[in-house]
């Protein structure tokens, strides 16, 4: 049997296998999937146009193009469309040939995967805790000398930390003038306050060395469909789409997308409920004896134990056996065994995670 290393969260088959459940009663937390579930209008289309999968799907994507631009206020031809953004990841990492890459710690596991994937090197600048995780552009500076590229996840994956749009320009600025890149994932921006004041893809056009990545999968609730999107200068996109598969987004991942788009009350009712939320779960969390939270700006917390006699592996096996799954973050680089990541969901769901959390901690601490 071949087994390959899972990096991530959202693993509710392999968890329902090991506890021998179905995986619809398993709570988790361990993924940052939009609570209310997928967009109904998406629901709806996929069930209205199932009998499309008898043939290929378009491999332009021109209606779901033709909707993200409209949405992002991109022109479409300045995107690439690929099964989920981590198919761009190593798309982009293999077509541009990056050596030396940049990168936070902790971040998003897969550009590193990426870069060393395609032959390259990795330089990690930390994120410190002192420092509230916050992006040490200074330190990124002085890192981009002699590299290609610079990775910087807006709001970053796992800490939760958000940049505004001109903290982020002058990296980019910085990064052109030493003939790099700056690839700016934005996979979790749908969830931020003014997230206007974040994004940098009205920057598309004014910096040839941006590359900016998107994804439906998170805000609109559909990780089993997969959807991404990269844009960039027009010379990118011309080589990343001459090296993709040409059906690569399927069809029901774009009848979906393109649905989801146009529901605009779901995502109100998606931002009311993950701001409220999330206030609720940070302080809820932070008054738990042995744990403490870190504001975030997404739809998920960065949670340390602060307890010495557990660590997140233990806690992430522990609320495992309660039917409530956790990210263990001792995966992501710079963090080791003294931290989770909790996805916010709906009010029930977190006072569920709230008890599992109280239990083994008291548990814990009563040794």
């Amino acid at each position: 049997m071949i087994h390959t290393e899972y990096r991530h969260g959202g693993d509710v088959f392999g968890a329902a296998r090991s506890m021998r459940c179905n995986p619809r009663e398993i709570y988790d937390f361990s993924a940052n999937i939009n609570p209310l579930g997928t967009s109904p209008m998406a629901l709806a289309a996929i069930a209205d146009n199932l009998d499309l999968i008898r043939h290929y799907p378009d491999p332009r994507c021109a209606e779901l193009r033709a909707a993200l631009a409209g949405y992002l206020n991109v022109a479409p031809e300045k995107m690439v469309l690929g099964n989920g953004a981590a198919e761009l990841i190593y798309l982009l990492a293999r077509v541009m040939n990056f050596r030396r890459a940049v990168v936070t710690a902790p971040t998003f596991v897969e550009y590193g995967a990426a870069i060393t994937n395609a032959g390259g090197a990795l330089f990690e600048v930390p994120l410190l805790e002192e420092e509230g995780f916050t992006l040490p552009v200074p330190r990124i500076k002085k890192a981009l000398c002699g590299a290609d590229v610079v990775y910087i996840c807006n709001p970053n994956n796992p800490t939760g930390g958000a940049v505004k749009r001109p903290i982020i320009q002058s990296v980019i600025e910085y990064a052109r003038s030493h003939d790099a890149a700056v690839v700016v994932d934005e996979a979790f921006v749908d969830f931020l306050h003014h997230q206007e004041q974040y994004t940098v893809l009205p920057l598309l056009g004014d910096y040839p060395n941006l590359i900016v990545l998107y994804s439906l999968t998170k805000f609109f609730g559909i990780p089993g469909l997969r959807l991404g999107v990269l844009m960039a200068d027009d010379q990118i996109i011309k080589s990343i789409e001459a090296a993709k598969d040409p059906w690569n987004v399927n069809s029901l991942a774009q009848i979906a997308g393109t649905a989801a788009l146009a529901d605009d009350e779901y995502m109100a009712q998606t931002r009311e409920l993950i701001w409220r939320e999330r206030d609720f779960l940070h302080r809820a969390v932070s008054l738990i004896p042995g744990l403490k939270t870190f504001a975030g700006e997404a739809n998920y917390l960065l949670v340390k134990i602060q307890d010495s006699v557990i660590s997140s592996t233990q806690l992430a096996a522990q609320t495992a056996r309660h039917g409530v799954l956790v990210r263990d973050c001792a995966s992501f680089s710079g963090l080791g065994n003294k931290y989770i990541r909790v996805a916010v969901k709906t009010r029930a769901e977190n006072a569920i995670l709230l008890n599992v959390l109280r239990e083994i901690m008291k548990g814990a601490a009563n040794g």
